[in-house]
C-alpha cells in the first residue's frame, strides 16, 4: 500500500510540473504537414523563426527550416519531443518547474508542439560545468544532507564565478527510493542551487519493478524529463546518456552499454555538430575498463568502442561518468587521440556513510572552467572544505583501527609515508620537503585507504564495495624521520597544493 500511495504522489507531483515542462504549446492548428505526424515552430521570444535548431523524439533528430519549423515521425516509443539547446539562447527555466525546460510531453492525438528561446544577451566562449556524481539518496536523512551540505557549499563556491555556471548530474539521484524523486527535484531547482542543473539518469533511478528496460524509466522520464538528449553552451556540445541496460527485476541487473537505437541517436546528433567543437558525453557508468581501449572487461557488442569512435572524430572530447563511488581521471587512446574520462567521486560519498568515498575521496563535486573547444582546468571541490585541500597525508607506521581489526597500508615502514591525492593522474608531480629542503618526489601506487577502510569495514563492518583500491595513492621514503615533512603536488595546470599535517590514527571520516 505504501509504494502505491508513494506512486501516486509522486505521479501526481510530475503532473504538477508538466505544464511548465516547456515552453510548447499543443495542438494542430493549420494542418499536419506532409510527410510526419509531429511538427512544431522554433521562435525567438519576439516570434522571429529560427533556424538549424536540432529537434528529437529521442530516436531520430531533425533540423528546423528556414521558417523554423520542424517535422517528425515519431518513435511508437517516444515520450518526449524536445530541442538540443543551442549556444546563443538561454537555458530556459520553468516558472513553475524551476529547472531546465527545452521537452515537452507527448500526447496521443496532439501533433503540433511548439518552442520559444531566448537570445542571450552576450555570447558564452566561456563557462564553468559542474558534475555531480551520485547524491544517490535513501531517505530523507541523507535528502536533508544533500540539501544542508552539497548545494550551500556549490552555491558558495560559484558565487564568485566570473563566467556562467551549469551543472549535470551524473547519475543515481535516488538509490532505488523513486519516491524520494520529487525531494531531488526541489533539492536541484535553480532557486536553490543559484544555477541550471540538468540530469543523466543512473541504474538505482531505473524502476526495476517495470517489464522492460524502457518501461523502467518512465517514473524518472515523469520528473526530470529525456534520458537521451544534448545541449550546446560556448563552442562545447554536451550530451547525456542512459547507459544502463536494465533487465528488471532485481536492482542488480543490468549491464553498461547503449542499444542499437541509442548509437544511431547519437550518430544522428552528432551529425549537426560541426568537427571543430568539443563534445562532453556525459553518462552514468564508465567506459574505463569496458572498450577494448582501454580495459580487461570487453563491451564490444555495447557500442562502447563505437561511441568512442564517433567522439574521436571532434577536435576534443571528455567523457563524464560516476558511479564507482570514487574518484578516476582515465584516458582511452583512440585514433591517435586522447579521450579524458573523469570518473567523478560522489556527493554521498559512501552512501553517506560518511564524509568520504569508498577509496579516501571526500564528498564532493568536479568543476570544469571551459574556454571555446578546451577545458582549460579542473578541480575536484571537496564538500565544506577549501578547493585547496586535495592532499590527505599519512604515515606507513600508523595502525587504523576499527572495530576490532586494524588496518595498515602496503608501505609500513617507520621511515615511509604515504598521501591520497585523489585528483591526480600521472602527469602530476609530488615532492616531499623535510626541514624546507626537497629531498625527492613520490612515487605513484595503487593501495587501499587504509584510514578509510578502517572506519567502513571495520567499524560499519562494510562490505567489499567499501574496501576499495585507489590508483592516486602516493609514497615515499623519508631521509630523517624526525624532520618537519611537507608534500607539494603540482597537478597540470601548474596548481599548487600543499600538505603538512599526517592524519591522526584514532580518527575517523564518520564526520566533519
Amino acid at each position: 500500500m505504501n509504494r502505491i500511495i508513494s506512486t501516486i504522489t509522486l505521479l501526481l507531483f510530475a503532473a504538477s510540473l508538466l505544464g511548465g515542462c516547456s515552453k510548447s504549446e499543443g495542438g494542430n492548428e493549420g494542418g499536419i504537414p506532409e510527410g510526419c505526424d509531429t511538427f512544431g515552430y522554433v521562435t525567438d521570444n519576439s516570434g522571429a523563426p529560427i533556424q538549424g535548431v536540432v529537434v528529437s523524439d529521442g530516436y531520430s533528430c531533425t533540423q528546423t527550416d528556414a521558417q523554423g519549423l520542424y517535422k517528425l515521425t515519431r518513435n511508437t516509443l517516444a515520450y518526449y519531443v524536445y530541442y538540443s539547446i543551442p549556444a546563443g539562447y538561454e537555458v530556459n527555466i520553468g516558472k513553475t518547474s524551476d529547472m531546465p525546460e527545452f521537452y515537452s510531453r507527448l500526447t496521443a492525438g496532439t501533433a503540433r508542439y511548439d518552442f520559444q528561446l531566448k537570445p542571450l544577451a552576450a555570447p558564452e566562449k566561456a563557462f564553468r560545468l559542474v558534475c555531480i556524481g551520485d547524491p544517490q539518496v535513501n531517505d530523507a536523512g541523507n535528502v536533508s544532507r544533500f540539501n544542508n551540505e552539497t548545494v550551500p557549499d556549490m552555491k558558495s563556491y560559484l558565487a564568485d564565478a566570473a563566467v556562467p555556471c551549469y551543472a549535470i548530474v551524473l547519475g543515481d539521484l535516488v538509490n532505488n527510493k523513486w519516491n524520494l524523486f520529487p525531494n531531488m527535484f526541489a533539492a536541484m531547482q535553480k532557486s536553490k542551487t543559484s544555477l541550471p542543473v540538468f540530469q543523466t539518469i543512473g541504474n538505482h533511478d531505473h524502476d526495476f519493478n517495470a517489464k522492460t528496460d524502457f518501461l523502467a524509466q518512465r517514473t524518472y522520464e515523469a520528473l526530470f524529463g529525456p534520458v537521451n538528449y544534448s545541449f550546446d553552451r560556448g563552442d562545447v556540445h554536451i550530451v547525456s546518456m542512459d547507459n544502463v541496460i536494465h533487465g528488471c527485476g532485481k536492482s542488480d541487473n543490468y549491464e553498461a552499454g547503449f542499444l542499437e537505437w541509442q548509437y544511431k541517436w547519437l550518430q544522428q546528433d552528432l551529425s549537426y555538430v560541426p568537427k571543430s567543437k568539443k563534445v562532453i558525453l556525459c553518462v552514468h557508468i564508465p567506459f574505463r575498463g569496458g572498450a577494448a581501449s582501454g580495459g580487461s572487461s570487453m563491451n564490444k557488442d555495447k557500442y562502447y568502442d563505437e561511441v568512442l569512435q564517433l567522439l574521436s572524430e571532434y577536435s576534443s572530447a571528455t567523457i563524464m561518468s560516476a558511479h564507482t563511488h570514487s574518484n578516476i581521471n582515465y584516458i582511452h587512446k583512440v585514433n591517435g587521440k586522447e579521450i579524458y574520462e573523469h570518473i567523478t567521486g560522489t556527493t554521498c560519498g559512501a552512501w553517506w556513510k560518511s564524509t568520504v568515498c569508498t577509496e579516501g575521496t571526500p564528498n564532493g563535486y568536479a568543476v570544469y572552467d571551459i574556454d571555446g573547444a578546451k577545458i582549460t582546468e579542473w578541480l575536484y571541490k571537496p564538500v565544506k572544505y577549501d578547493p585547496d585541500f586535495q592532499i590527505r597525508l599519512y604515515r606507513g607506521s600508523d595502525k587504523f583501527t576499527g572495530g576490532s581489526s586494524s588496518y595498515q597500508f602496503s608501505k609500513t615502514g617507520a621511515d615511509q609515508i604515504v598521501a591520497n591525492i585523489w585528483n591526480s593522474d600521472p602527469s602530476w608531480t609530488v615532492s616531499v620537503y623535510e626541514n624546507n629542503v626537497k629531498t625527492g618526489t613520490m612515487t605513484r601506487y595503487t593501495d587501499r585507504d587504509a584510514w578509510t577502510v578502517a572506519y567502513h569495514v571495520g567499524s560499519l563492518q562494510g562490505s567489499s564495495s567499501y574496501n576499495k583500491t585507489a590508483e592516486h595513492m602516493y609514497w615515499y621514503q623519508l631521509k630523517n624521520t624526525g624532520a618537519d615533512v611537507r608534500v607539494e603536488a603540482v597537478d597540470r595546470f601548474g596548481n599548487v597544493y600543499t600538505q603538512t599535517e599526517f592524519t591522526d590514527p584514532n580518527s575517523n571520516p564518520a564526520s566533519y
